[in-house]
C-alpha cells in the first residue's frame, strides 16, 4: 500500500509539546491544567475505596497476597505478577499506618484497590503526553480532563482487576515510542533510549495483563505511517530486551513450573465450575472456541452508547469527521487503528466483560477530546457570526460540555460503575442490561445479616463463597460453613441454610435453583445499592 504522509495542521506530531522555542507561558499553562486534572483523578478515585465490599475476584487477589506474605508464590498465577506485587506492598504500607494511627485505620479494601486507583490517576498524566505529542496541548488538557472525570473509567479503576495497569504501561509504552520519534528527527542517540523506555514499558504491560495483542495493535500502527523509518527505529536488541528484562523483573513467577501447570489447567477449563454471562436478561456461552458467538457483538456499543455522558457522545461527531478529514495524521491514523482493532476484535469474541472496555473508554476520551477543541474552533472560525457571539456561543458550548462531564461524575459516586445516561435509562428500562457492573456490592452486607441471625454451624450457599468466607471470618463466625451454589447447589438437609442470590452470578448450572428459589419463596431480605437490588437472602432451612 502506498506510504501515508504526515502533514499536520491541527499539532505537528513531533513539534508543540516540545518545542524549545514555545513560550513559557504556554508550558506553564499545560502544568497548570494538567496538575488539576491529576489531583481531581486522584481525589475521585481514591475516596471511599472501603464503600462496597470485595467482589469474588478482588478475594483471589487478597488469597493470593496472604500467600506471598508466606513466602508461596503459585496463588493466582493465570494473571501476571505485578499488579499483586502492588497490592502486597500496598496491604503492608497500610498495616503500618494502622499500628501507628489506628483511630484512622486503612480498610483492606482500600489498601487492596489503592494501587488500581493511583494506576488510573497516573493514566491521566501519560494519557496527556500521548495527546499532547500527537495533537498539541489544547486537546491533551481535554482529554485529562475528561479522563480524570470518566465515571467508567473511575469505575473500572476502582476495583482490583488487572485491566487499568494494563492501560497505564501500554499508554506509557506509546508515549515514550512517539517521544522516541520526535527526538530521533535530530538526535538518534536521544531516541533510542526513549525506544528503549518504550520496550521496558510493554514488557510492564505484559506483566500486568497477558494481551500480547497490544503490540500486533501498535506495531500495524507503525507500520501504516511510517513503512520506512530508516534510522529512526529502535535498535531491536535494546528494545526486545528491555520488554523481556522488565517482563521477567516484575512477573518472575511465570518461570516456576508450577505456574505453566496452573496455567494450562487453567485454560483448558479445569478451574471452571460454573458457565454463562448474563447480559441483557439472557443468559450466553463465553468459551472462546464458540467465538464470535456467545455474548452478542453489540455488547460494547451497547456499553458506549448508554453509559458514556450524552456530551461525550456528542463530541464523537465532530472527531469521527477530524478522524477522516485528517486521515493522514499520524494521531488520527492511531485513532482509527485502536477503534477499529479494539473494538471489532473484543466484539467478536464469546465472553466479553466490562472491565475489558478501558482501552476503548481512553480512546473515545481522546476522539472526544479531538472533537470539542476542532468543534469550538469550527465556531470561532465562523465569520457570519459578529464576534461577541462567536465566543459566547463557543464558551456556552463549552460549559455545556463540562457540566454534562460533572453531573455525570456527581450523579454517579460512588458507585460508579451503575451509571447510565438518559438513553440508558429509556431503554433499559426492564431491568440493568448488564448485571456485572454490581461487582458483588451488597454481599458483605448480606454476610453480616446472616451472622447476625444465623445458628451455629449454619451455611450459607453462594456463587461468591471466597467472599462470603471473607467476611464470615470478619464478623466472628467461622463456625458457618460456606459452599458453591453453581458447583454444589443447595443443600436441603442442612439444619440451617441461608443463599445469596446475585443476578451478576446467573449461569447454566444455578439458573433452575434461582427461578425455583423466587417463585417460591419470599427473599428473607435484599440488600439495595442505589437503588438497585443487587443481592437477594433467601432462608431455606432452619432448626
Amino acid at each position: 500500500m502506498p506510504a501515508l504522509t504526515i502533514t499536520s495542521t491541527h499539532a505537528a506530531p513531533w513539534s508543540g509539546a516540545l518545542d524549545r522555542t514555545r513560550p513559557r507561558s504556554s508550558t506553564r499553562a499545560k502544568l497548570l491544567v494538567l496538575s488539576f486534572a491529576t489531583l481531581v483523578a486522584v481525589a475521585v478515585r481514591v475516596t471511599a475505596l472501603d464503600t462496597y465490599g470485595f467482589s469474588e475476584d478482588e478475594i483471589n487477589k487478597v488469597n493470593a497476597v496472604d500467600q506471598y506474605r508466606a513466602g508461596q508464590f503459585g496463588a493466582n498465577v493465570e494473571h501476571p505478577l505485578l499488579m499483586k506485587l502492588a497490592m502486597w506492598g500496598s496491604v503492608e504500607a497500610s498495616n503500618a499506618w494502622n499500628r501507628v494511627r489506628p483511630d484512622a485505620a486503612i480498610s483492606l479494601e482500600t489498601a487492596i484497590r489503592l494501587p488500581n486507583a493511583l494506576a488510573g490517576a497516573a493514566t491521566t498524566v501519560v494519557l496527556f503526553g500521548v495527546a499532547d505529542l500527537l495533537f498539541g496541548g489544547v486537546v491533551a488538557a481535554a482529554s485529562a480532563i475528561l479522563w480524570a472525570l470518566d465515571v467508567n473509567a473511575i469505575a473500572i479503576n476502582r476495583i482490583g482487576k488487572e485491566d487499568t495497569f494494563l492501560l497505564l504501561f501500554f499508554l506509557l509504552a506509546v508515549f515514550a515510542y512517539e517521544r522516541g520519534k520526535h527526538e530521533g528527527a535530530r538526535d538518534l542517540i536521544r531516541a533510542r533510549r526513549w525506544y528503549t523506555f518504550s520496550g521496558a514499558a510493554f514488557g510492564l504491560m505484559l506483566a500486568s495483563k497477558y494481551m500480547p495483542q497490544y503490540l500486533g495493535i501498535y506495531a500495524l500502527f507503525n507500520l501504516l505511517t511510517d513503512p520506512e523509518p530508516g534510522a529512526n527505529k529502535p535498535d531491536a536488541l535494546r528494545h526486545y530486551g528491555a520488554m523481556a528484562a522488565a517482563f521477567l523483573a516484575a512477573n518472575v513467577t511465570v518461570l516456576l513450573p508450577s505456574t505453566w501447570r496452573y496455567a494450562a489447567s487453567y485454560v483448558g477449563g479445569g478451574m471452571l465450575v460454573h458457565h454463562g454471562y448474563l447480559y441483557d436478561g439472557s443468559l450466553y456461552v463465553t468459551n472462546v472456541p464458540v467465538s464470535p458467538l456467545g455474548v452478542p457483538a453489540t455488547f460494547y456499543l451497547r456499553l458506549l452508547a448508554t453509559k458514556v455522558p450524552l456530551v461525550v457522545l456528542a463530541a464523537l461527531v465532530p472527531g469521527g469527521i477530524e478522524m477522516i478529514r485528517r486521515r493522514r495524521e499520524r494521531g488520527f491514523v492511531l485513532l482509527r487503528v485502536l477503534v477499529v482493532f479494539l473494538l471489532l476484535p473484543y466484539s467478536l469474541m464469546a465472553a466479553k466483560f466490562l472491565r475489558y472496555s478501558l482501552p476503548m473508554l481512553a480512546t473515545i476520551d481522546l476522539i472526544a477530546a479531538v472533537g470539542l477543541v476542532a468543534g469550538t474552533g469550527w465556531l470561532l472560525r465562523k465569520g457570519w457570526l459578529p464576534p461577541l457571539t462567536r465566543v459566547a456561543v463557543t464558551g456556552a458550548t463549552v460549559a455545556v460540555f463540562g457540566a454534562g462531564v460533572v453531573l455525570a461524575h456527581d450523579t454517579a459516586a460512588p458507585y460508579y460503575s451503575l451509571f447510565q445516561n438518559a438513553f440508558g435509562a429509556r431503554v433499559n428500562v426492564a431491568g440493568p442490561a448488564f448485571p456485572e457492573e454490581t461487582y458483588d456490592y451488597g454481599v458483605r452486607e448480606a454476610v453480616a445479616a446472616i451472622a447476625r441471625a444465623a445458628a451455629p454451624s449454619a451455611e450459607i450457599t453462594s456463587d461468591a463463597p471466597g467472599v462470603v468466607a471473607h467476611y464470615l471470618r470478619d464478623d466472628g463466625r467461622p463456625d458457618i460453613r460456606t459452599r458453591s451454589l453453581s458447583g454444589e447447589g443447595v443443600d436441603l438437609r442442612a439444619p440451617e441454610s441461608w443463599v445469596i442470590v446475585q443476578d451478576e452470578h446467573l449461569t447454566f448450572e444455578n439458573q433452575a435453583i434461582v427461578a425455583q428459589l423466587r417463585r417460591a419463596r419470599t427473599p428473607w431480605r435484599e440488600i439495595g445499592v442505589d437503588g438497585r437490588v443487587a443481592a437477594q437472602i433467601f432462608r431455606v432451612g432452619e432448626r
